[in-house]
């Protein structure tokens, strides 16, 4: 009696395990079907350009630009110059693409700048490099409530210290008039007052 007993329980059993067996496949195929739904869910999110990205649209085109350039010392006088900025949305608006050409001070001048709006840390980021200087300039900030201000902090080598040292870098965009837009650069270097070393006004090319 016992033994019939076990003889049904392993049978139920092993028929339990076949049922479950033949449903895993199954169940695994759905699995890997919702990640991979959900995975692409993430990315179009994460990858699609948003109302951030807005910003950019004012800022693309061609603008003259007046420069104003303040070396980092004590007692030194502005340097007067301009040059030109073409700005163009690349990669379906994720990206402003930014050359400059002009006049530093008294040296001609190119830069290379990257906008973006990092969906994933909800910051902008610039990437700016440049013809006087072999180390990349990565700036990160926010838009203030009124859409207008764009204020991004970094850091930028001391060249009197070697790089050993860095120099804090806050930089100020401001919206201004339709077709034009300012932008400010402050340097602090290691524990003496923020000083503003640039100025850039943007005129919208008629």
């Amino acid at each position: 009696m016992r033994f019939s007993r076990f003889v049904l329980l392993a049978g139920a059993i092993a028929g339990l395990n076949i049922l479950v067996i033949q449903a895993v496949p199954k169940l695994i195929t759905g699995q890997e079907a919702m990640s991979q739904e959900k995975m692409q869910a993430q990315m179009m999110k994460y990858g699609t350009p948003g109302k951030p990205h807005e910003l950019f649209k004012k800022l693309a085109g061609e603008w003259d630009v007046e420069v104003t350039a303040t070396p980092p010392m004590p007692g030194a006088q502005p340097q007067k110059s301009k040059g030109t900025m073409k700005s163009e949305l690349i990669f379906g608006g994720r990206y402003l693409k930014s050359d400059f050409d002009g006049m530093m001070g008294n040296e001609s001048s190119k830069g290379l700048q990257i906008n973006g709006y990092d969906l994933f840390k909800n910051v902008y980021s610039t990437f700016w490099i440049d013809s006087w200087s072999t180390s990349f300039l990565i700036l990160t900030g926010r838009l203030d409530a009124s859409g207008k201000v764009l204020t991004q902090t970094g850091q930028s080598p001391n060249a009197m210290t070697d790089g050993k040292t860095m120099d804090r870098i806050r930089a100020v965009t401001t919206l201004l008039d339709e077709g034009k837009y300012k932008f400010e650069l402050f340097m602090t270097m290691g524990t003496g007052p923020e000083m503003k070393t640039l100025e850039l006004i943007y005129t919208r090319k008629m």
